[in-house]
């Protein structure tokens, strides 16, 4: 088996190790993680051939060889301590969220179904970005997304829960029924994204405990 030296960097500084050169990029990843020389830390960003693929899918680099790699960044963090930080931010996000959750009701209830349609998509961009980050931090702060919260809902049964309220809004918004949009963000929605900041306090003592 064909082996062959490969040059990258790690937080700036310029590193070689020895792959063979059909090793698979999911292995060659794990093969320079456990380079790091602290272990306390973990990969936070990617940058490879000068794309950025950070939390990307490696699938998509199950092909590649070691000549198809021109350029490799990696940079490492206290992944705790960096999800801890975001897991901060995402409530005062959240809170925003609810705010112009409500301000969507309110324009379709008011029969603006233009302006309350634009506004819609802005909040279900930040719905999705919401669910993602909620599933990188539980997943970096080992918080088992099972335990319950207050109201004895999980992260994944919210999560659950919510595809059922946004089938139903699409429903609405094809009948063009705007009123019966309003009541499902203003009473389904906008209550849930506040379990979900239940959800979030509640991770943010236990991080403290």
């Amino acid at each position: 088996m064909e082996s062959a030296t490969m040059t990258f960097q790690i937080d700036g500084r310029t590193r070689e190790l020895e792959f063979s050169e059909d090793l698979p990029f999911n292995r060659l990843m794990e093969t320079i993680k456990r380079s790091v020389d602290d272990p306390s830390l973990s990969i936070t960003r990617i940058k490879l051939n000068g794309e950025d693929i950070t939390g990307k899918s490696w699938d998509r680099f199950a092909h590649f060889t070691l000549g198809d790699i021109k350029d490799l960044q990696v940079e490492t963090g206290d992944i705790r301590q960096i999800a801890r930080e975001t897991l901060n931010s995402l409530k005062d996000f959240t809170t925003n969220l609810v705010a112009e959750l409500k301000r969507t009701a309110e324009l379709f209830r008011l029969g603006d179904e233009v302006q309350g349609s634009e506004a819609l998509d802005r909040t279900l961009d930040g719905i999705q970005l919401v669910n993602h980050t909620s599933i990188i931090i539980d997943k970096n702060l080992d918080l088992e997304a099972r335990s319950p919260v207050d109201n004895g809902q999980t992260l994944t049964a919210q999560m659950i829960n919510l595809e059922s309220i946004i089938e139903d809004l699409f429903a609405a918004q094809k009948d063009q029924d705007w009123i019966l949009m309003a009541d499902l963000i203003d009473y389904e929605l906008v209550p849930h994204f506040n379990d979900r900041n239940n959800l979030f306090r509640g991770w943010e003592e236990r991080t403290d405990a």
